[in-house]
């Protein structure tokens, strides 16, 4: 069993961070208290025992397996509202155990998957990757999701001082939480957080945010990260439509009728 997370120092209004095992977080919030969980677990299908190896270590507890990462997605869909979605990160490699995961975790079927175009090829020789998946965890009365099922965001490039080694862009973040209607009220939760990306969206909109990672420096670059994250007007996060623009379509999260323990991010 996990031990309870502890508070991180430096926390920004309305965000939470802990630092501890993403199950401890999960144990410590009430059933049906999160409207949406959005997370890129460890999963062992990235190459931790490459040159990168050590450089990967120091922010990594180690990866998981995907049956593994699928009892922490059944923890977290106990403590979902009945409106409430999971949003969870995977790659190619990882795709068909995801799935597994998700599903086994009681999650409805069909399982829909989003494509993020990351729009800069990942790293290696050969044929190299360009696009990572997003799998959508839904209830029988979860808020559907507007948008598309492919989804397109320039990725944080290699080389990058400084930055968490897996890093997702905050405008990542930001398209999800608009996807999924996050709204001031809301409470969003990643129990792998990393830096925080995936939750800038959520805190942009006024959402309280709650994350958790097993490395001190991610919680750190994390809670400077959310810290700028100030809520803005509505205005701002929606735009303007044009004038005579369609409105964006929608793809169900129930899917049918309605046209939606490491650490990473």
């Amino acid at each position: 069993m996990s031990a309870a997370p502890r508070p991180c120092d430096g926390k920004p209004p309305a965000a939470t961070l802990w630092r501890g095992h993403a199950d401890g977080l999960l144990r410590a919030l009430p059933g049906h208290s999160i409207d949406l969980l959005v997370t890129d677990p460890p999963y062992s299908s990235v190459d931790r025992a490459s040159s990168d190896g050590a450089h990967l270590q120091r922010w990594f507890g180690g990866s998981m397996g995907w049956p593994e990462i699928g009892r922490t997605l059944r923890l977290a869909r106990s403590r979902l509202r009945p409106t409430g979605l999971a949003l969870v990160m995977v790659n190619q490699a990882g795709l068909e155990a995801a799935l597994h995961a998700v599903r086994a975790a009681g999650f409805a079927e069909p399982v829909r998957v989003i494509t993020w175009d990351r729009r800069w090829p990942g790293l290696g020789g050969g044929l190299r990757h360009r696009t990572e998946y997003i799998l959508v965890g839904r209830l029988p009365a979860s808020r559907p999701l507007a948008g598309e099922d492919l989804v397109s965001v320039a990725a944080v490039g290699p080389g990058t001082a400084g930055r968490y080694p897996t890093q997702k862009p905050d405008g990542l973040g930001r398209l999800l939480a608009r996807m999924a209607g996050v709204r001031r009220g809301d409470t969003v939760v990643d129990p792998f957080c990393g830096s925080g990306a995936l939750l800038v969206g959520a805190a942009e909109r006024g959402a309280t945010v709650i994350g958790s990672d097993i490395s001190a420096a991610a919680v750190r670059l994390a809670s400077k990260r959310l810290a700028a994250a100030a809520p803005r007007p509505p205005s701002s996060l929606e735009g303007r439509r044009r004038p005579g623009a369609a409105g964006a379509s929608r793809n169900s999260a129930r899917g049918g009728t309605r046209p939606t323990k490491g650490t990473r991010r």
